[in-house]
């Protein structure tokens, strides 16, 4: 899936950080203060070695398969670890406190795990730039105040 970001600073060693541009909206301001969102950069390859310069808006692929694995690993293993051992403990243990326990033990066990694997192999495959944003598709997508330019639901 292609996004378009504002390339955020460019490091001595060539990386490239990008950062999701804020949409113009209100609402989104307004929601984004509400939960404490605060915009980080992340790095993206630039493979086809374009000249980009720092505020650039940049369009970037993120693997789909990539992406997909990342949520998986992020949000399903964890729970799948709390079920394993949940169910588990339940064939030993009968008192529901001690389940509980063992169960949000199994959970943290995955967030654990899917920690170390980041940390071992890396943060996985990144993004790369596929090309830079013309002015005409720079202004188009500040008149659409959406990030995805799909949905409309923050403009």
């Amino acid at each position: 899936m292609k996004q378009p970001v504002k390339v955020h600073h460019l490091e001595e060693d060539g990386a490239v950080y990008v950062i999701y541009p804020n949409p113009g909206s209100e609402k989104s301001r307004t929601s984004r203060s509400f939960w404490g969102v605060k915009e980080k950069p992340f790095p993206a390859s630039n493979a086809h070695v374009l000249n980009v310069q720092e505020g650039d808006m940049v369009e970037i692929l993120v693997n789909p398969a990539g992406a997909m694995k990342a949520a998986f690993m992020m949000f399903i293993f964890p729970l799948l670890c709390f079920l394993l051992v949940y169910t588990v403990a339940a064939k030993v243990i009968q008192e529901e406190v001690l389940l509980y326990l063992m169960g949000t033990i199994g959970l943290a066990g995955g967030f654990l795990v899917n920690a170390l694997i980041r940390k071992f192999r890396g943060p996985g495959e990144m993004p790369s730039i596929e090309r830079i944003l013309s002015k005409a598709e720079i202004r188009k997508w500040k008149s659409c105040n959406s990030a995805c330019q799909s949905c409309k639901g923050c403009g």
